[in-house]
């Protein structure tokens, strides 16, 4: 006699098939996304070079933003003349108010990361950050492109790129070396 088949359930994700959820971000060799205290100061060196490892082009692509309360907190305060995504939809996931005057695109998003997922406009959105925000769109399966700049420092502490693995399978889909060391690698997360 055999052993019964594994019992298997998938759980419907309800997705917007024309909305394609980009995690650009940078981690150290170590997979650091940020230090102890949420900071990105062993990035500073990268962005004096002058190398924008193709930001500009990827900025330009994007249809909407999303991004954590404490990364938009650290937006702000950067003193910038103007909000950096302007004119774009910025949804910025929070359990608390938040000052939007920054740009009256941004909204400010309560419900859980599925439902912005299936609101979000058509074409390219850029998962900014941070950890959490991020965890939770990779434990709903949510995450359809990792475009990741491998910096080439060591931070030994801090908040990892990501809690758990995908359990989508990823493809490389590109890969770029810089002469400063850099690596951007490009996956696609199938579903």
């Amino acid at each position: 006699m055999s052993a019964p088949a594994a019992s298997t359930s998938v759980v419907d994700i309800p997705s917007n098939p024309r909305v394609e959820i980009v995690l650009y971000i940078a981690a150290s060799l170590d997979g650091y996304v940020a230090d102890e205290d949420g900071g990105v100061g062993f990035l500073r060196p990268f962005e004096e070079s002058g190398q924008d490892y193709g930001y500009r082009e990827f900025v330009h692509s994007l249809s909407a933003v999303v991004m954590g309360a404490k990364t938009y907190e650290q937006v702000l305060s950067f003193d910038l003349p103007e909000w950096p995504y302007k004119g774009l939809p910025t949804y910025v996931c929070t359990k608390r108010a938040l000052p939007t005057a920054a740009d009256p695109n941004i909204r400010l998003w309560t419900a859980p990361v599925t439902e912005l997922a299936a609101q979000l406009p058509a074409g390219r959105t850029w998962l900014v950050g941070g950890g959490q925000l991020i965890d939770s769109f990779n434990a709903a399966g949510l995450i359809d492109r990792l475009m990741l700049a491998v910096m080439p420092v060591f931070v030994g502490r801090g908040i990892k790129l990501l809690s758990q693995p995908p359990a989508q399978k990823l493809v490389l889909e590109n890969l770029t070396r810089y002469p400063d060391g850099v690596l951007m690698l490009e996956y696609a997360l199938q579903r």
